[in-house]
């Protein structure tokens, strides 16, 4: 159940992540086709704004001659905005009639103005002028009486810029926006997570309270005369009367049920974490000679230990010899006689790292998924809370635990510690 609640703020994120990729995608697009379609408009308004000044200055230079240069006027009476110049060309590029009259005569190498008399039809382009303006050009075919002559307008392209300007200050702007919503989608997802982590954390609590108030029954009304039935039992058996085997049994399973009892106490009992100072090696030393004393299968096992003797923590010395029981325990139930277990332990900067390994019979996938569940276990007489205790006090120390398993190939648990507890990194 805790291993289910903590999966849904993952979820939950998930889903906050995916709809801000999607609005923010969306988003792009639409500026994109904006700023392209400002583009195009910008273009289209020039181009029209053009052809509607040749469409205008048709008639005037149709004829064979123009008297007067009416393309000087109409820059100099400003008759239309936005005009750079105007110009009239024969086919061959030859200026017949120019806003500034000084170009009257010369002649002009431009594949337009040829294009536009050979083609008849409009031909629209860009110049850089020699004060590095650019300007928008339209060549229009005029036809005369006696040639195709070419009419040169060429157009500022303020307008144009200033829509390309509004629709860039207008991506800019959606741009800025989305940035700032993936910001305040950050913390808005760190928020939620916090939220729900906060009330899986709570409902575990409250469960543990549950699990904690029967194991305060439990020790209650079944320790004591559990305790008086094994006693007997082994007095019994002592003694050499019938049935020692079966007073055996008695006393094995009244042993099983005292670990169950303590388990519970110990899983459903408040994590106050005792800090003191100790040294880790000597830790695990304590915790694998009652280990030896505690299993007749130890004598059939292998144990090797590489934990360096100057490993020196600050955190809580009983949880975690606790840790390194359970995790002992865990191993010795997964192994055959001739077995063979590792524990090592090494402190990377400011973190201690512990790992129990054997060469068991291993885990498939699904049990490594379910493995710090409560009450799971895949052994006939397990209580299902070793590996869920270690979890605990590994979080209750500010670690974490991780598990490398194959089916036939052995366990190996891997425990990231910090060396020196801090209470404000406890949840």
């Amino acid at each position: 159940m805790p291993n289910e609640l903590a999966r849904k703020p993952k979820k939950t994120g998930t889903y906050l992540i995916i709809i801000l990729i999607v609005t923010s995608v969306a988003t792009v697009l639409s500026t994109i086709i904006l700023y392209r379609n400002s583009l195009r408009a910008a273009e289209e308004s020039l181009k029209l704004q053009a052809l509607g000044i040749a469409a205008s200055l048709e008639p005037s230079v149709q004829t064979t001659h123009v008297k007067e240069n009416i393309f000087r006027d109409i820059i100099t009476e400003a008759s239309w905005e936005g005009i750079a110049f105007l110009a009239l060309y024969d086919r061959r590029g030859l200026t017949l009639l120019h806003s500034n009259e000084n170009l009257v005569g010369r002649r002009i190498d431009s594949p337009d103005v040829k294009i536009a008399a050979d083609e008849d039809r409009p031909v629209f382009n860009r110049m850089t002028l020699g004060t590095d303006e650019e300007v928008f050009i339209l060549n229009y075919p005029i036809h005369a009486r006696d040639a195709i002559k070419v009419l040169m307008v060429a157009l500022h392209p303020y307008p144009a810029q200033d829509i390309i300007r509004q629709a860039r200050l207008q991506a800019m702007s959606i741009a800025v926006t989305v940035v700032i919503i993936w910001i305040m989608g950050f913390f808005f997802i760190k928020a939620v997570k916090r939220s729900e982590q906060l009330s899986a954390m709570m409902a575990e609590r409250e469960g543990l309270a549950v699990v904690g108030e029967m194991a305060a029954v439990l020790a209650h009304e079944i320790r004591n005369p559990l305790g008086s039935i094994k006693g007997f039992a082994q007095y019994l058996s002592e003694k050499g009367t019938e049935g020692k085997r079966e007073l055996g049994v008695i006393v094995d399973e009244a042993g099983r049920l005292e670990r169950l009892t303590e388990d519970l106490l110990l899983y459903a009992r408040p994590s106050e974490v005792r800090g003191e100072k100790f040294n880790l090696f000597e830790a695990a030393d304590e915790v694998m000679r009652l280990s030896v004393s505690d299993h007749v299968k130890m004598a059939a096992i292998r144990m090797n230990a590489t934990i360096p003797s100057d490993i020196v923590m600050i955190s809580d010395k009983e949880k975690v010899k606790q840790i390194l029981s359970n995790l002992l325990q865990n191993s010795v139930d997964a192994v055959s006689e001739g077995g063979l277990i590792e524990l090592g332990a090494e402190q990377v900067g400011d973190k201690i790292i512990i790992i129990v390994r054997d060469n068991g019979c291993g885990m498939d996938a699904e049990t490594r998924s379910r493995a710090f569940n409560s009450f799971f276990t895949s052994k006939p007489k397990g209580t299902g809370l070793g590996l869920a205790i270690v979890d605990r006090l590994a979080k209750a120390l500010g670690g974490r635990i991780e598990i490398e398993s194959e089916p036939g190939k052995g366990t190996g648990v891997r425990i990231t510690l910090p060396a020196t507890y801090r209470k404000e990194g406890h949840e």
